[in-house]
């Protein structure tokens, strides 16, 4: 009974050549490295079982299944180049019943002179369907495009026994010793390769798994994933370390991406979070310009940003790095009803995204001087959105690429868009406020202070910067017909235009008491009468102090904070005995007491702004001011004004106004002993 085809292209080798059973067949080599290899015959088991007799000329292809294409091409490559050596390969066949796997082999055949040399294929059947573990593990092993290998600690021989070919072409039947294996890993990942095998070979772990790079040969690196095990074969058999190596690459690149996706992701998050409390805390047109500028651009991957404010129907330009100058100078001073993106951006109030220089001159083609302006690619045009109807201004961020903004990034402007347009809108307020409030502190205050016998005088204030900065904090210096001066200092209760309007009303009521009878406990008294007669809503704390020309003060107070006095022998804090705060108790008492004051002597009056909060007892307040006057008590006594103000809300705890009245007696003044 022939064993060959009758149909195959050529003639068949001769059967002394070809085995005398089982399954075999033998291909024409001319087209075996594309793995397309035609069958020239095959042994009857092998026709009865794989070959479809009606369809003649197939090729070992067509019999192998998708999964297995790759394995059978690289087979029959090895035998075509193996100059007789045999090749073996677990190789998945489709058949009409389900997947068969067989171990195949492949080697030239001799043809003795017949032609040129054929491929012989041996497939190996299992007798009676009994399953040989080790081959299953091996088959199993290699299907799951792992390749599989032992290495012998005694010969130092690693040897690979099954799968496809790594990168640096080691492949089946290859051995050499490990440190030659090593060379061949990416220098940088050698270390903790020898390190996994030794502690297996020292018996510190029972498994190794590691990832490593290794170059191809073109340089290009890949990874790999290799676990191991260190085993014995037989009770008498030595040691052997026996394990898979995968190809991991497309999964490591793939979790590579992801993470950089995720970290792109979450630093945008953190950048937009930073920039929209930037938005939030923005107290100046300086603040608003500089968070836009400075992080718009990197918050959505961007290159650069410029910023337009609209000032009587123009745009007012600034930009930051990343942005060409031409670019800025070609929209500064732009009408807000030029046909260009920008400008329509702001009158419309919805954003403009443009993802390629391409589609900007579809969409404006009467507008290329932007273009001309700019070598950025896409363009994102965010207005300014607040709650009037005039338009406020916008900005513009650049990319060096194309940039097509997802979804949720879009959505992300136009939240930006508003959150920066209310800021704006805040800070122009603030600003109209903050005027109004200055104005009104000014007309509150003394706009200059008195010339007073004997004496030199200082006095500052700070609003507490919240509200309308405006505050209850005053200070007064009033020169009294019979040559005296009265120094007062006080506090109204709370920071807003009410504090300041009562503020108002009762520095000139003691102002006219203080003309009338000038002693202090009788300007305190009547101050307090009034305004529990007004049952004004509120209290008021105030240190009085009278001057004579000849160094004689006398003082009392209202709850308020007392004086400090620097002499030669040092500053102390003269805490007399007062009254209660004004607009409490009717029929209060204001104890006055005498100082005298020699020539060079001080005396600081300050609010408890300047030396109480949270973090700030008062009596380290006051401590403080004593050193300050001590030190500076020669010093030009508006430096001394200016160190005692210069006190930081940190220290205090708190955001509260502040005043200070500094007196100085002078050298040349008349004393009570001349007098």
């Amino acid at each position: 009974m022939s064993m060959c085809a009758d149909t195959t292209p050529r003639a068949c080798p001769p059967q002394e050549t070809l085995p005398l059973d089982g399954m075999w067949m033998v291909l024409e080599p001319a087209t075996a490295p594309a793995g397309a290899a035609h069958l020239m015959c095959a042994s009857p088991r092998a026709r009865k079982v794989l070959l479809d007799e009606v369809t003649p000329h197939r090729t070992f292809a067509d019999l192998v299944a998708p999964s297995s294409a790759s394995i059978s091409r690289q087979l029959l490559l090895d035998a075509v180049r193996g100059e007789g050596r045999a090749y073996r390969q677990p190789v998945e066949y489709a058949h009409p019943h389900g997947t068969v796997i067989c171990m195949t082999s492949a080697r030239r055949l001799d043809t003795r002179g017949s032609g040129p040399p054929a491929l012989l294929v041996e497939i190996e059947e299992e007798e009676h369907g009994e399953w040989l573990h080790w081959e299953a593990l091996r088959s199993m092993t290699v299907l799951a495009d792992h390749s599989l290998w032992v290495y012998d600690e005694e010969a130092d021989r690693f040897s690979w026994l099954d799968g496809e070919r790594l990168y640096n072409g080691m492949g089946p039947g290859d051995r050499m010793p490990l440190a030659e294996l090593f060379d061949r890993v990416h220098a940088e990942d050698v270390a903790r390769v020898q390190e996994a095998f030794w502690a297996l070979r020292r018996g510190e772990t029972q498994q190794v798994d590691v990832d490593f790079r290794m170059p191809d040969e073109h340089g290009r690196l890949h990874w790999l994933r290799t676990l191991a095990r260190l085993v014995r074969f037989g009770f008498d058999g030595g040691r052997r370390v026996v394990g898979t190596t995968a190809n991991t690459t497309a999964a490591v690149e793939r979790h590579q991406t992801l993470l950089k996706a995720h970290a792109d992701a979450r630093r945008r998050v953190d950048l937009v979070q930073q920039l929209a409390a930037a938005f939030v805390g923005a107290a100046t047109e300086d603040e608003l310009t500089a968070a836009i500028l400075n992080r718009v651009a990197p918050a959505f991957g961007g290159t650069g940003t410029l910023l337009a404010f609209v000032e009587e129907g123009r745009l007012r330009v600034t930009f930051g790095d990343g942005i060409d100058p031409a670019l800025a100078r070609s929209l500064h001073g732009l009408p807000l009803d030029a046909p260009k993106p920008l400008t329509e951006a702001i009158r419309t109030g919805r954003p403009l995204f443009i993802a390629t220089r391409d589609e900007y001159r579809r969409s404006w083609p009467q507008a290329h001087g932007l273009l001309d302006a700019t070598s950025a690619t896409s363009f994102i045009m965010i207005p300014l959105r607040g709650q009037g109807a005039s338009p406020l201004g916008g900005w513009v961020v650049t990319f060096d690429r194309p940039h097509d903004l997802s979804p949720q990034e879009r959505i992300l402007v136009g939240v930006m868009a508003d959150v920066a347009g209310q800021a704006w809108e805040r800070i122009r307020l603030q600003s109209a406020r903050t005027e109004l409030a200055a104005t009104v502190q000014r007309n509150l205050l003394p706009a200059t202070l008195p010339t007073v016998t004997g004496y030199e005088v200082e006095a500052r204030y700070s609003p507490a910067h919240q509200g309308l900065d405006v505050g209850g904090d005053w200070y007064d210096v009033i020169a009294l017909p019979d040559g005296s001066t009265a120094c007062i200092i006080g506090d109204v209760q709370g920071h807003n235009v009410q504090a300041a309007a009562l503020m108002g009303q009762i520095r000139t009521a003691m102002h006219a008491y203080a003309w009338q009878e000038p002693t202090p406990d009788r300007v305190l008294a009547r101050t307090n009468d009034l305004m529990l007669q007004m049952r004004l809503p509120v209290f008021a704390t105030c240190l009085y102090v009278l001057l004579t020309p000849d160094g004689r003060a006398l003082t009392a107070r209202a709850g308020h904070v007392p004086l400090v006095h620097a002499a030669r022998d040092g500053a102390r804090v003269r805490e007399y005995p007062g009254g209660l705060p004004l607009g409490v108790l009717a029929r209060s008492e204001f104890p006055v007491h005498a100082l005298e004051l020699a020539p060079g002597d001080v005396l600081a009056l300050v609010t408890d702004g300047l030396v109480e909060g949270p973090r700030l007892p008062i009596d380290d307040g006051l401590a403080d001011v004593c050193a300050a006057t001590d030190r500076l008590r020669e010093a030009p006594l508006g430096e001394l004004a200016d160190v005692l103000m210069a006190q930081d809300d940190s220290l205090t705890g708190h955001v509260d106004d502040r005043a200070v009245l500094v007196v100085r007696r002078r050298a040349n003044s008349p004393s009570l002993e001349t007098r």
